[in-house]
């Protein structure tokens, strides 16, 4: 009879062992993220001031979020201060852009993905000046945003995550922030 106590335990212990070693029969999970959070990630990011095509002083302010769970993108208006450099007259203005989210498992950044301008505005500018502005806001977008980190996970959070044999996938907008889907890991 004594064998029995010691045979459950090893039942036991073969039972957690399975278990912990297939977090992936438990399927997906999913970590949100509030709208509020996600705005300081970006807010970090900025203002930036950066010079284009060497004629014209750009700067960023800080941005304002919209989620748009609809169409999986954010909504994101910047206050837009541009100068030139040849007659340093000033312009105030916005830009709208949207843009999706993405994890890069590269360096375990979120990052900004298909970058998009929606409007661009500047008060009073005339109708030439305001053409110049839209070409410039295109290839700001471009080169300052596209593909930008917003934000890099630490890696006691990545460590955290793979410990409990899941991975980073996929981030959908959602009307409160995001949701971040969490794969369980491929087998090594």
């Amino acid at each position: 009879m004594p064998r029995m106590p010691v045979l459950r335990r090893v039942c036991w212990f073969v039972c957690l062992g399975w278990l912990a070693g297939c977090a992936s029969i438990f399927g997906p999970r999913t970590v949100e993220v509030p709208q509020a959070q996600l705005q300081q990630w970006i807010e970090r990011q900025f203002p930036i001031d950066n010079r284009v095509l060497e004629l014209l002083d750009v700067s960023l302010g800080v941005p304002r979020l919209t989620l748009r769970p609809d169409t999986n993108r954010i909504a994101t208006r910047f206050e837009v201060n541009v100068s030139d450099r040849i007659f340093r007259v000033p312009h105030h203005g916005s830009l709208v852009l949207s843009h999706g989210v993405r994890f890069d498992p590269i360096d375990n950044t979120v990052r900004l993905a298909d970058v998009r301008i929606e409007s661009v505005e500047f008060d009073g500018a005339p109708a030439l000046a305001q053409r110049q502005f839209d070409r410039v806001a295109v290839q700001l977008a471009e080169r300052m945003l596209s593909d930008r980190a917003i934000y890099t996970l630490r890696p006691k959070d990545i460590e955290a995550v793979q410990g409990r044999g899941y991975r980073p996938g996929d981030i959908r907008v959602t009307p409160t922030g995001l949701s971040i889907t969490l794969l369980p890991s491929e087998p090594r």
